[in-house]
């Protein structure tokens, strides 16, 4: 309840202070990774989501935003593929500066809260995957840095690279026919860079 009290203060102080508000719906590409993960590669996905653009002055604005975003990685050796696919409630929020013109850069924390987790491997024509939810912690912060462009006509791009701050693998484990299957107490965070087009309304 404190938490949810905290974000309506600060959204309608963000109201109150700013000039313009301003939606701004993105979607991008993902190349995902893992640190700690011998032999994996760049994982590709997706990102969706809208964000808010609170203009404090004509170079200075706050940009809270909530995104859609499959991130994990992709580990191939000998033939054979798995896919570890971890999907994430993202919620940046950005302070951002603009440069010169629509030359803009931003940075800020981020939140992201584990919504589905699995993992999918195939050899040959031998495929399948298992729901690992239970393998992660549920919740993850990153910090977020970047820079875009926002054309006048509305169309916007960016990128960025979200650095994982915290542990992303739970030390719990999980049950998968009868065995315990952990991490080993091993440990790993997120990172993600991410190709954005918008619209600023």
């Amino acid at each position: 309840m404190k938490k949810i009290a905290l974000l309506l203060f600060l959204f309608v102080t963000l109201q109150i202070s700013a000039q313009e508000v301003h939606f701004l719906p993105k979607v991008g590409l993902n190349l995902a990774t893992m640190t700690n993960s011998d032999g994996g590669n760049m994982k590709p996905g997706l990102n969706i989501g809208v964000a808010a653009e609170f203009l404090i002055n004509p170079q200075f604005a706050i940009e809270p935003g909530i995104y859609y975003s499959m991130q994990g990685i992709k580990v191939s050796e000998s033939g054979a593929t798995a896919k570890f696919k971890n999907d994430y409630l993202n919620i940046p929020i950005y302070a951002k500066a603009y440069l010169y013109e629509g030359l803009y850069a931003f940075a800020g924390p981020q939140f992201g809260f584990l919504v589905g987790s699995k993992i999918s491997a195939s050899e040959g024509k031998v495929s399948g995957s298992v729901k690992t939810k239970d393998l992660y912690n549920k919740v993850d912060v990153a910090l977020g840095l970047g820079l875009g462009y926002q054309f006048s006509s509305g169309l916007l791009v960016s990128m960025n690279y979200n650095i994982g701050l915290t542990n992303i693998l739970s030390d719990d484990g999980m049950n998968l026919g009868g065995e315990n299957i952990n991490w080993g107490g091993e440990k790993s965070r997120n990172g993600v860079l991410q190709i954005n087009l918008g619209w600023k309304f």
